[in-house]
């Protein structure tokens, strides 16, 4: 598991297993790298469609400031009655459609929105006030605006759970992975060092010893 700690009993302290956890180490820090490259593009990306989000919801909101103000103006004009029962009639639909487009592998909505064909105005010319087709008009452009508007706070959104995602992989390689086998590289390591200086004590002994024994049986021969 990446949260475990990996201790000096795991590792078993030799040649290959130095091999092994060299090529792991190695591999987890291109990962780590590629990870930290991802969580800098996110960034960029979640910087640009936050702006964008911002200047957008401005628009939104003086569009519909505008458009109940003019609401109101031609509801003093026809009366409350006669303007709530065209309001509640059926009208044309915003039709909304939906795809998603990838950003550094993160899949993001991309909405479209237009009005559709299939229902009349929804009221009659005569009778209405010409200041209504205005409001009727500005109301459907601000439904379409506020779709776009929830499509871009999506977005902002997922590039936002993105970031935490990847920056909690880059925290877990750097912090406990790469510690880890680390930990392990440097164990073994120590321990070939010391095994290849006992190696040399021993040997140099043996061959003090072997000289030594050559030597006596020199003399030996001699006397």
């Amino acid at each position: 598991m990446a949260g475990e700690r990996m201790s000096d009993a795991d590792v078993c302290p030799t040649r290959m297993e130095l091999l092994n956890v060299d090529a792991k180490l190695a591999l987890s820090r291109r990962g780590c790298d590629m990870l930290k490259k991802k969580r800098n593009t996110l960034i960029r990306e979640y910087g640009t469609a936050k702006q964008e989000l911002d200047a957008f919801r401005g628009e939104v909101d003086d569009c519909l400031l505008d458009c109940f103000r003019g609401a109101k103006l031609v509801e003093m004009e026809m009366g409350g009655v006669s303007y709530r029962n065209i309001a509640y009639n059926k009208s044309r639909r915003i039709v909304v459609g939906m795809e998603y487009e990838k950003v550094v592998g993160v899949k993001v909505p991309v909405v479209s929105a237009e009005l559709s064909d299939d229902v009349g105005q929804g009221y009659s010319f005569c009778g209405t006030p010409a200041a209504l087709d205005g409001v009727v008009d500005d109301f459907r452009k601000a439904g379409i605006m506020v779709v776009k508007l929830a499509a871009l706070d999506k977005k902002v959104h997922v590039l936002m759970d993105e970031i935490k995602r990847t920056r909690r992989k880059v925290n877990a390689l750097e912090k406990v992975k790469i510690k880890n086998l680390e930990g392990a590289h440097k164990y073994i390591r120590g321990y070939l060092d010391e095994r290849e200086r006992e190696d040399y004590s021993r040997l140099k002994h043996i061959k003090e010893v072997v000289l030594g024994g050559n030597e006596f049986e020199d003399k030996s021969k001699v006397n």
